[in-house]
């Protein structure tokens, strides 16, 4: 399973049936508690004199705590929710409207394991059986339905170039697609289909060099739109607390 989420139309309406027919089970993490809200703010650093180390060592500051997180992906839809990275624990409610029906996906992710649950009003959900959860597959990047991590955000990041200030707390540069475009929700060989698989973006950093905005461009294939995608990152610490659907709400595998 790897279709892309952030693609209107058709393809998110077959993304999300398909996301819900024969997914395996995810490869556990491990885990550690979530963080408290009442954590001390880590301590201010002194900014890297070099924009690359900067954005890759705010990169790496946002995975140390907890937050909330939203991708604005404008027509395609929004997602938004909270994560602990370090416990591989969080939930998000993904909305998107296709053909002109609004559809919702709502995922929990427990120790590194997503569950999903889709509603599209009027449609019966293929494999669901009256259930409303379906556990998942963790393969997959994060606009795969089943599988989103907002982590998978971040780490495209490692495929920056040409990164330069844009400013006393921002960066920008390029992103290559075919190494990251999975990391961003492109389906399998999409990179490929593209006119360039270098876009630009800008990133920008709070005042502790954490990363609190990640901007940029997925381009349309054939007929399909580009999607304007600016992903935030905030309320560092929040507290995180995700049960795994059980029992009577949690489709058979």
């Amino acid at each position: 399973m790897n279709k892309r989420m952030i693609r209107g139309g058709t393809a998110l309406a077959l993304a999300a049936a398909l996301a819900l027919s024969g997914c395996a089970d995810a490869e556990k993490a491990g885990s550690s508690p979530p963080a408290e809200a009442t954590q001390a703010p880590a301590e201010a650093a002194q900014k890297p004199a070099d924009a690359t180390a900067a954005l890759v060592a705010a990169a790496a500051k946002t995975q140390q705590q907890s937050y909330r997180n939203k991708i604005d992906m404008g027509d395609a839809g929004t997602v938004e929710g909270v994560m602990d990275p370090a416990a591989k624990t969080g939930e998000f409610v993904m909305q998107a409207e296709s053909d002109g029906q609004q559809i919702t996906s709502e995922t929990r992710i427990v120790d590194g394991v997503n569950y999903m649950k889709v509603s599209i009003p009027g449609a019966d959900i293929p494999g669901m059986d009256g259930k409303t959860w379906r556990r998942m597959s963790g393969a997959g990047g994060a606009g795969t339905l089943g599988s989103f991590d907002p982590a998978d955000t971040i780490q495209s990041l490692e495929s920056a170039a040409e990164v330069s200030w844009a400013g006393d707390d921002a960066v920008k540069g390029s992103i290559d697609l075919t190494k990251a475009g999975r990391q961003l929700g492109m389906g399998e060989g999409d990179a490929a289909k593209l006119s360039t698989s270098t876009v630009p973006f800008e990133a920008g950093f709070d005042s502790e060099g954490r990363l609190v905005r990640y901007a940029l461009t997925i381009p349309g294939i054939a007929s399909e739109q580009p999607v304007e995608m600016t992903m935030t990152y905030s309320d560092f610490g929040v507290p995180v607390d995700v049960k795994a659907p059980t029992g009577a709400e949690l489709a058979t595998e």
